[in-house]
């Protein structure tokens, strides 16, 4: 009979790990492999029909040139660091589901016998652990402070990511313009340089001149060769942050004219509009990083409150059932933890100093972005003004040029001489793209600053699990 109801007991053990193994996930291998992944990057075309569904819903259009807005929306679609962070916030977001579960509770059974003895016992107990101090609603806090540090960190990743094709697009655009002035100086040098080496050869120029004229083309030419160099390597770095290969980039030529000139439409409109004190204001309270920060403090406060509340021990139940020989006996036992004091007090004032770290990298964001916010707006006064004055300076520069043209039309100025001249009228053109390019870069400062869309009014941030 003994023996009959020690099988009962194992079979009722066996069939709960049988339910259980019934719920239990396998673990399925998941390879890496090259050929695949490489095989995606060339599938990264803005041609794709789920790319061009995306510009549909976006109401944007694919069009045969890159704009300032379709590089932003390609790389909202394509970064795969933007990608990399959504999948890491929704790893981190499975953590308020397992915040919600209670400790588990256990069962067991044990058998023994005596020696040289039919006589036997057998016992099954149970462990139900009970927490104090709410502690299973502290933990599912701390997961929901967690889960918004790391959508923050998400939208900072997009907000990076779109900071450095802002940049290189800004630098691309001036490049492109330098490129332009350094080629005319070149020519205007090769000029010079074919007449002095036949002045040379004549007998008119010493071997000196000839040779400086010849350096200062090769000079101009080393100068053109490392901004085509430079143009080269921001077109790849584009094409980088936007998230496809640079093939299927350069297929669509970039319309920079056009970037230039909204870019300078925007700059002039925030400046005018005193825009910018509304933007510092929006931004002392809502910039990214600082709402990131907030969600860190956060974090760092409901771990504080989980050491104070760890000073409350815990308790765990332990029913159990004895059978022997002919005796039943139950046992109803409660045990808990003696709490260390010392110990607590010490994890509770690791846990301050940590909420107060937090709490000073608050203070100290918001005075840097005070500082930035004045900075921005002393450079970008600056930048308009300089860009002002070159802009008349051009053309006066312009009138001077038709002058000089009209002097060696009319046989007033040799033509060494008027290439002489000419060449001397390219710096106001260097200063001119100098202070353009401060401009220019003003308007990736004001978005890097207030972190808020102002060279592309494109933002299309949500939830990554929408």
């Amino acid at each position: 009979m003994k023996t009959l109801r020690k099988i009962h007991l194992l079979e009722i053990i066996l069939l709960i790990f049988f339910l259980s193994s019934c719920q239990l996930i396998e673990f399925k291998k998941k390879d890496i492999d090259l050929e695949q992944v490489n095989e995606g990057i060339k599938a990264k075309n803005y041609d794709s029909l789920t790319f061009n569904e995306y510009l549909k819903a976006k109401k944007l259009e694919n069009e045969d040139y890159w704009r300032s807005d379709s590089m932003i929306a390609a790389l909202y679609f394509f970064n795969p660091q933007i990608k990399t962070a959504e999948k890491n916030y929704q790893a981190v977001r499975t953590n308020e589901i397992i915040a919600k579960f209670r400790p588990q509770s256990s069962v067991g059974i044990e058998f023994g016998s005596e020696n040289n003895a039919n006589n036997g016992a057998s016992m099954v107990n149970a462990l139900f652990p009970l927490e104090t101090a709410n502690k299973r609603m502290i933990r599912y806090e701390i997961a929901l402070n967690e889960s918004q540090s790391a959508y923050e960190a998400y939208r900072l990743t997009i907000w990076n990511e779109r900071l450095k094709l802002v940049d290189n697009l800004v630098q691309y655009a001036f490049q492109i313009k330098k490129i332009q002035s350094i080629k005319n100086e070149l020519v205007s040098r090769h000029n010079l340089l074919t007449m002095s080496k036949k002045r040379y050869e004549s007998g008119v120029f010493e071997q000196a001149e000839y040779h400086q004229k010849k350096l200062e083309f090769q000079t101009t030419q080393n100068l053109l060769t490392n901004a085509q160099l430079k143009q080269a390597s921001l077109r790849s770095e584009i094409a980088k942050n936007i998230g496809i290969s640079l093939e299927i980039f350069e297929k669509k030529p970039i319309l920079v004219e056009e970037i230039i000139l909204n870019l300078i439409d925007h700059i002039k409109s925030f400046d005018n509009n005193d825009m910018h004190t509304q933007w510092r204001d929006d931004a002392l309270l809502s910039r990214i990083d600082l709402r990131k920060l907030l969600a860190d403090y956060a974090v760092s406060e409901g771990r504080l409150k989980y050491e104070i509340a760890s000073q409350y021990p815990d308790l765990q139940f332990n029913p159990a059932y004895i059978y022997d020989t002919a005796s039943k006996i139950w046992i109803l036992g409660i045990s808990s933890l003696i709490p260390n004091l010392a110990k607590n007090r010490a994890l509770i004032n690791k846990a301050e100093k940590i909420r107060d770290v937090e709490g000073s990298k608050i203070d100290s964001l918001q005075l840097q972005l005070n500082n930035d916010s004045l900075s921005i707006m002393a450079k970008l006064s600056q930048a308009n003004e300089k860009f002002k004055n070159t802009v008349s300076l051009l053309e006066e520069k312009n009138q001077l040029k038709y002058s000089l043209d009209a002097k060696y039309n009319n046989g007033i100025l040799s033509r060494y001489e008027f290439e002489i001249e000419n060449i001397k009228l390219y710096e106001i053109d260097y200063l001119y793209l100098d202070n353009l390019y401060n401009l220019l870069s003003t308007a990736y400062e004001i978005e890097k600053v207030y972190q808020r869309p102002f060279v592309s009014q494109l933002n299309f941030e949500k939830e990554p699990n929408e």
